[in-house]
């Protein structure tokens, strides 16, 4: 195995990889604290997205937030079988603009308390500052879409 001899084991040099796996172990770190207010990570991320652009489409929140609209759509759907979100006929009859519920308010309301101590936890067991790690993951988000 040659390849093998040249790169490694497992890859630990490869960004997408290490990306990969530092997400999930954020995600379980955020799910854990998020769980008081009946949400997980991947959802809070979706419904905060959802209220702060208020009557937006799936093709902005998508767009915004560097997700496959179809994925998104997923994501959404789930959200509104909870009743969390309602998704509505646009202007344009062929876009879906995407609203926050008060239910789904609510959710959001009693999740950002929990959001931030798993904000703190992360900073504190890394060791790093946080809004630094943001501007390192977010110029890489930019990137990879160009």
């Amino acid at each position: 195995m040659k390849a093998l001899a040249r790169y490694g084991p497992r890859g630990f040099e490869c960004l997408c990889g290490n990306v990969r796996m530092a997400a999930r172990a954020v995600t379980s770190l955020y799910d854990e604290h998020l769980q008081p207010a009946g949400l997980r990570a991947s959802q809070l991320a979706v419904l905060w997205a959802v209220v702060a652009l208020p009557k937006s489409t799936v093709g902005t929140i998508a767009k915004t937030i560097a997700m496959d609209p179809t994925t998104l759509t997923r994501n959404l759907r789930l959200l509104e079988r909870d009743s969390l979100v309602t998704m509505v006929a646009g202007s344009d009859r062929r876009e879906r603009e995407v609203v926050a519920s008060a239910r789904g308010r609510r959710a959001f309301e009693k999740a950002m308390p929990l959001w931030e101590a798993a904000q703190r936890e992360l900073a504190r067991t890394t060791r790093r500052d946080v809004r630094e790690m943001n501007r390192v993951l977010l110029s890489m988000s930019h990137a990879a879409r160009h």
